[in-house]
């Protein structure tokens, strides 16, 4: 066994320094890079956006680029940024891209509303609630937490069915025991109590343009509950007087 010294070793020694000097070198050159990558030449002159938002204000941009954006050209965290555009309302996705010398170019993606969900929020063409406000004449859609999905999916069905006999949901509602109900421009209400699909719906529409539409100034509500047909309730509280052809077994009320 040697008993030899480490620095009774001139090879030992060598690779030891020049590891040292390797190492040396390395922090060298860390401290000049992270040096010359935070000098004001390189700070972020411009922020542009790519497409002008519709909903999305100059004004809620600028306090973004002034809140959220530390840090210069190269080290900007994108990911941060990003996150911060995209908590503005109306914002559905927003992109950032560096563009060489000092430009930041932001890329926002707004959402399209569809309804308006309960005492606030709107809903998307894929269901979901988000934070905004608009004038636009758009259908009320409400339910349980987490039902906006739900929800928008089936007042979609039920307008297009609605759509062939001429008629326009305004609103759709859920309630906390799973009930539908259907408000139509027209102003008269669709109880359509727990059904999962659209079967009282469709026997109410198979005769409704020969039987119904002449009565619908009068109808203040339909009550498709009934598992033979149907009741029908007056806005004067007079009967309504069925046509004798009448299928579905229609009752009024």
């Amino acid at each position: 066994m040697s008993d030899e010294r480490l620095w009774d070793s001139p090879d030992q020694l060598d690779q030891i320094s020049l590891g040292l000097f390797a190492l040396s070198v390395a922090l060298l050159v860390y401290t000049a890079l992270f040096w010359l990558v935070h000098r004001p030449m390189f700070a972020i002159n411009l922020v542009k956006v790519a497409h002008a938002p519709q909903h999305v204000t100059t004004r809620q941009i600028e306090d973004v680029v002034r809140r959220e954006l530390v840090g210069n050209f190269f080290t900007l965290n994108l990911d941060q940024s990003r996150a911060a555009f995209a908590k503005l309302p109306w914002v559905r996705q927003a992109t950032l891209q560096r563009r060489w010398p000092a430009t930041l170019e932001v890329d926002i993606v707004e959402q399209e509303a569809v309804a308006v969900w309960g005492d606030g929020g709107l809903v998307n063409r894929d269901g979901d609630v988000f934070q905004g406000a608009t004038d636009a004449e758009l259908p009320l859609l409400n339910g349980p937490e987490g039902s906006s999905r739900l929800v928008a999916s089936r007042f979609a069905a039920v307008r297009e069915r609605l759509a062939t006999v001429g008629l326009t949901p305004r609103s759709l509602e859920l309630s906390a025991r799973h009930a539908w109900t259907i408000e139509l421009e027209q102003g008269a209400r669709i109880a359509l109590g727990r059904a999962n699909d659209l079967a009282p719906l469709e026997s109410f529409i198979g005769v409704y343009p020969q039987q119904l539409a002449g009565l619908m100034p009068r109808v203040t509500q339909i009550d498709l509950r009934y598992r033979n047909g149907f009741a029908l309730r007056s806005r004067d509280g007079k009967p309504l007087q069925l046509p004798a052809t009448a299928t579905g077994a229609p009752r009024a009320t």
